[in-house]
C-alpha cells in the first residue's frame, strides 16, 4: 500500500467525510469482480492503494480533484456484478466504493405514471423497490441481477427484467447528474446529446453520483405463462407472432432452452419441467392475459401454473446451479431477433469438442433484439481445463458478430470487440469526448477503449483485434484438447462445509443486502461472499492477518445468507467451521465480539432490515 497516498488522502478528508481502507485483504477484495480470470494479476497491478468510501457529494470531490491533480488513477465500483473486468483497477490508484452513496431523495408524486423518484448511484434496485412499496409505486424495470447498483446498471448495461414493454434503461430515466474529473458537477436530462453516453460506458467519461427514474403504478399482481416447443425455431416462431399481436403487450418474455430446463430439475432434484425449449412469458394485466391466452390456445403446450410462477421467481437468480463444476462462465450478446435461431444451431454444432454443457437463455429486448445469454460451468481448481473453457467465450463472441450480435459489456475482456460493438462515427465521438472531459484519463483506465498492462504493454498487443482474432482461431483449435469432460466427470473427494461453500459461491453479491453484520458495520470484509473468499486464502495455506480472522466472527448468525443464496449454500455452518479454523490460529475476538453486539443492538439500521425479513 501506498503509505503516503494514503497519509495525504486522511489529511484531505475527515473521518466524517469518508472510510479509508488500507488493510491488504480489504484492497484484495477489491481487486476482482465476479470473473475467475486466473492470469489476470500478472497482466495488471489489480490491488488498488487505497480503498475509499465517500460520505457525501463534496467529500467525493475533493477525491476526485486530488486524482486528478495527481494522476491517479480512479475505479467506481458498485456491487461488482459483472465479471469484464470492467471495475478492476489496471494501475492500482483508488476504487471508489459508494456503497455509503446510497441516499433515496424525495418522491416527486405526480400521477403514478409520471411520478419520478431520485436516487444515489450507490441504492441498490432491490431497496428501490422495498422503498415504493409503502408509495403503491415501482420501477419500470430493473436488473437481473436486483441486488446490483443504479450507478452499476447505467455504467455496464442497461436491458433487464421488463425492457421489453419499456425499453432499455436509458428511456426511463429522466436525468442523471454526473461528476468529471475537474470536481464539476452537471445535470444531464434525457434529452441532451450526451446523456447515452454514459450509459454503458463503464464509467470512461464522469462518475455516476444520481439518477431521476421514471416510475409507474405498481402491478398488482404477476401473470407468468411457460410454453413448451419442440424446437428452437418453434419457440421463436412463436415470439415473434405474439410480437405482432397489437393488443397483447407482454411485460418481459424469456426463452430458455431443453438444457436450461434440465439444470433446474437437477436443482429441484425432481423431474418436473419438460426438458423441451420453452417461452416464458409475463403480464401484469388480466385482459391482456386473457388475449394472450386465446392467442397461444393452440400454440405450444402450456406447462402448470405453478411451475411458470415458479421460473417467474427464479427470474431473479440467474446464476444458480448443481453439479462438480463450480465456477460459472457466460458470453452475453445483444442480436438481431431473426439471428438468434441461425445462430444457435450453429453454436450447437461448433461447441461439441469443449465438452460443456451450455444452457441459454434469451430476454427478448424489443420487437428487433434479444439479449442472449449462454452459460456454462467449470472448475477453476482444474486449471488447464478451466483456461480452455474460459477460451470459449471469445469463440462464441465471435460467432455471434457473424450473426450480427454485439457483446453485451465490454471491460477489459471484450474490449478487441469495441469495433464491433460500436460504428465508426460512435466511436470517433466517445474518444474525442474522452479527451475533453478526462484529459489525463484518470477514469478506469486502460480498458474500454484500450487495453495497457504490465511488461512494456508487450501482453497488451494480443488484445489488439487482429491479433485477437488470431488467438480466438488459433483457440478454437488447442482448446478442446486440453478441455476435460465439464459436468460428466466423476465429483472428486469428499469436501468439508467450507470448502464447498467457498469454491460454489458464484460471488453474486445478493448476500451483502440482506447482510446484518454489513448494515451495521459497513465492512466489505465480514459480508458472505467475502468471507468465503478469505476462508480460500486460508483453505490454500495462503498468509491470513490476525485482524482479518477477527472480522469474520462479527457475525449474527441469523442465517439470512443462506435465505438469498443463490445455491442455497449451508453458509451457517461454514462460519462455524471458519470460526473454528480461525480460532484455533488466531484465538477468538472476544472483546471485539462484546462492541460488535452492543452497537448492532442500537442500531436502528438493523433492526429495520431485521423487521423487513419479518414482513
Amino acid at each position: 500500500m501506498n503509505e503516503t497516498l494514503g497519509q495525504r488522502m486522511e489529511k484531505l478528508l475527515g473521518s466524517d467525510e469518508a472510510r479509508i481502507l488500507k488493510g491488504d485483504f480489504e484492497r484484495e477484495l477489491y481487486s476482482m469482480d465476479i470473473g475467475d480470470v486466473p492470469f489476470v494479476k500478472r497482466l495488471f497491478d489489480t490491488t488498488p492503494d487505497l480503498v475509499i468510501q465517500p460520505g457525501s457529494v463534496e467529500a467525493l470531490k475533493k477525491i476526485v480533484r486530488f486524482a486528478n491533480d495527481e494522476s491517479v488513477a480512479i475505479v467506481p465500483r458498485g456491487s461488482a456484478s459483472s465479471g469484464l473486468g470492467g471495475v478492476v483497477p489496471t494501475i492500482r490508484g483508488l476504487v471508489l466504493d459508494f456503497s455509503a452513496m446510497n441516499r433515496i431523495f424525495a418522491l416527486n408524486r405526480a400521477a403514478a405514471e409520471e411520478a419520478t423518484l431520485k436516487v444515489q448511484a450507490g441504492v441498490r434496485w432491490s431497496e428501490i423497490e422495498e422503498f415504493l412499496k409503502d408509495e403503491d409505486l415501482s420501477v419500470r424495470a430493473y436488473p437481473s441481477s436486483f441486488f446490483s447498483t443504479v450507478g452499476g446498471w447505467i455504467a455496464t448495461g442497461g436491458y433487464g427484467i421488463g425492457s421489453f414493454r419499456f425499453g432499455h434503461l436509458r428511456d426511463h430515466i429522466e436525468s442523471i447528474e454526473v461528476m468529471f474529473t475537474s470536481g464539476e458537477i452537471t445535470s444531464i436530462r434525457s434529452g441532451d446529446e450526451e446523456f447515452a453516453r454514459f450509459f454503458g460506458t463503464e464509467g470512461q467519461f464522469g462518475i455516476i453520483l444520481s439518477a431521476t427514474l421514471k416510475l409507474r403504478k405498481r402491478p398488482k399482481k404477476s401473470l407468468p405463462h411457460l410454453l413448451y416447443f419442440g424446437s428452437t425455431e418453434a419457440a421463436f416462431s412463436f415470439v415473434r407472432d405474439l410480437i405482432q399481436q397489437a393488443e397483447i403487450t407482454p411485460y418481459h418474455i424469456k426463452y430458455v432452452d431443453a438444457a436450461h430446463l434440465g439444470e433446474v430439475n437437477r436443482i429441484l432434484d425432481e423431474d418436473l419441467f419438460s426438458e423441451k425449449d420453452a417461452v416464458l412469458v409475463a403480464f401484469e394485466d388480466e385482459k391482456e392475459e386473457l388475449s394472450f391466452l386465446a392467442f397461444a390456445e393452440i400454440r405450444g403446450i402450456h406447462a402448470e401454473d405453478y411451475l411458470a410462477k415458479y421460473l417467474w421467481h427464479e427470474r431473479l437468480f440467474p446464476m444458480k446451479r448443481r453439479g462438480c463444476n463450480k465456477t460459472p462462465l457466460a458470453c452475453e450478446l445483444v442480436m438481431p431477433l431473426e439471428s438468434v435461431v441461425p445462430f444457435l444451431n450453429t453454436l450447437k454444432r461448433k461447441i461439441r469438442s469443449y465438452r460443456v454443457d451450455l444452457n441459454v437463455e434469451s430476454h427478448i429486448v424489443s420487437d428487433r433484439e434479444a439479449l442472449v445469454m449462454l452459460t456454462y460451468a467449470s472448475d477453476v481448481r482444474e486449471l488447464r481445463a478451466y483456461l480452455a473453457h474460459l477460451t470459449l467465450i471469445p469463440v462464441l463472441t465471435r460467432l455471434g458478430l457473424k450473426f450480427g450480435g454485439v457483446p453485451y459489456g465490454v471491460g477489459i475482456w471484450n474490449s478487441p470487440f469495441l469495433s464491433d460493438k460500436y460504428d465508426k462515427e460512435t466511436l470517433r465521438s466517445y474518444r474525442a469526448y474522452k479527451r475533453a472531459v478526462d484529459p489525463w484519463n484518470i477514469l478506469n483506465p486502460n480498458k474500454f477503449f484500450a487495453v495497457r498492462t504490465k511488461w512494456a504493454n508487450i501482453p497488451g498487443l494480443l488484445f489488439r483485434p487482429f491479433i485477437f482474432r488470431m488467438l480466438v482461431r488459433f483457440a478454437r483449435l488447442i482448446a478442446p484438447v486440453l478441455a476435460t469432460p465439464g459436468s460428466t466427470t466423476e465429483c472428486g473427494a469428499e469436501e468439508s462445509v467450507l470448502e464447498k461453500a467457498a469454491y460454489s459461491c458464484v460471488k453474486c453479491g445478493s448476500c451483502a443486502a440482506h447482510c446484518p453484520a454489513y448494515t451495521v458495520t459497513n465492512e466489505a470484509s465480514v459480508i458472505p461472499k467475502n468471507k468465503l473468499m478469505l476462508a480460500k486464502k486460508l483453505l490454500a495455506g495462503g498468509k491470513i492477518a490476525k485482524g482479518d480472522s477477527d472480522k469474520v466472527f462479527l457475525c449474527t448468525h441469523c442465517g439470512m445468507c443462506r435465505e438469498i443464496c443463490q445455491n442455497d449454500l449451508d453458509l451457517p455452518a461454514a462460519w462455524l467451521e471458519l470460526e473454528e479454523r480461525l480460532g484455533n490460529r488466531f484465538g477468538r475476538p472476544d472483546e471485539a465480539i462484546r462492541d460488535f453486539v452492543a452497537t448492532t443492538e442500537s442500531s436502528e439500521r438493523y433492526w429495520r432490515l431485521v423487521n423487513a425479513q419479518k414482513v
